[in-house]
């Protein structure tokens, strides 16, 4: 049998580390949220998202030089963009902090944002053990994971836009908390949506 020059398993789960590594930050930053310290933490996270795609380009090269891959090349091209679409997304929750001058947050989106680490995380564990997948007893259950949390942000969010719509009058502060918390979803909608590649892979291999 012919071998493979690269182990995608393991470059797939080097790249979603960096999405914990944004997932972190960014709980970290909207739990101790700091109008004047997001400069800082803008930077911060703009390095991972950074790296981030210098993996995900360093993947696509190797794709490109390979005949012979574990798993059909479209679904890693499939697996390796959308973690690259959740690390940018991550980014993005920040940046919207910036580009909406957010002084502060609306209450519940710390809260929200610790579904979106745990979302991210859960998504980690299951790309971990993806090499597995002919023969992995927890494979689906950690995939059943990542949509009951990413169910947790639908309701999450559905009561974060009512609470906004409640109490907020002013239009500036109404469309950029509204851009933050859309955000957020966005993070645990790629995941899902990570999980539906993954569950793809599992049923075209098996």
């Amino acid at each position: 049998m012919a071998k493979h020059k690269n182990d995608y398993f393991k470059l797939a789960e080097q790249q979603v580390e960096y999405c914990v590594k944004a997932a972190e930050l960014l709980e970290e930053i909207l739990c101790k949220y700091s109008a004047e310290e997001l400069s800082v933490k803008r930077g911060k996270m703009h390095d991972i998202e950074h790296e981030a795609d210098e993996i995900h380009h360093d993947i696509l090269t190797r794709l490109s030089a390979e005949f012979i891959t574990p798993i059909d090349q479209e679904d890693i091209l499939s697996l390796i963009q959308i973690i690259d679409d959740v690390t940018d997304a991550l980014d993005e929750v920040v940046l919207e902090c910036y580009m909406f001058h957010i002084n502060d947050l609306p209450s519940g989106v710390p809260e929200f944002s610790n579904i979106v680490c745990r979302c991210v995380k859960a998504l980690h564990e299951a790309i971990k053990e993806l090499k597995n997948f002919k023969k992995s007893k927890i494979l689906r259950s950690l995939l059943v994971d990542i949509n009951t949390i990413e169910g947790e942000a639908d309701t999450a969010y559905a009561e974060l836009i009512y609470s906004l719509f409640s109490e907020e009058s002013e239009t500036k502060k109404l469309v950029g908390n509204k851009a933050i918390c859309e955000s957020l979803e966005e993070c645990c909608d790629l995941c899902e949506h990570a999980a539906d590649i993954i569950y793809q892979i599992i049923l075209k291999n098996t």
